[in-house]
């Protein structure tokens, strides 16, 4: 189920990276590959911590280290919330 979402956030990034480099408008898709991939980030970390039981949380486990950094990818670049704000303003001036 992971490697599934992994995947499908991959193909999200490669979307918007191929319309970047046919400097087609890519925005939406930036951000619908940033919101998508920090949500996979998060939920997958957060699995691999319950797979690893009690010693999944303590440092310095590579696992420890992944959720950590998973946390973050929620924050940087703007918020998961901005990230909405910014699809549905992005769809609604394409739809009207």
């Amino acid at each position: 189920e992971m490697a599934t979402e992994i995947e499908a956030a991959r193909q999200l990034v490669m979307k918007s990276a191929s319309l970047r480099d046919a400097n087609l408008p890519f925005a939406t898709e930036a951000a619908m590959s940033k919101l998508y991939g920090s949500k996979v980030a998060m939920e997958s970390a957060h699995k691999a911590v319950q797979i690893h039981g009690g010693t999944g949380y303590f440092a310095p486990t590579p696992v420890e280290r992944y959720f950590r950094d998973a946390r973050v990818t929620e924050i940087y670049e703007g918020t998961s919330e901005i990230q909405k704000l910014v699809i549905a303003r992005n769809i609604l001036k394409k739809q009207g």
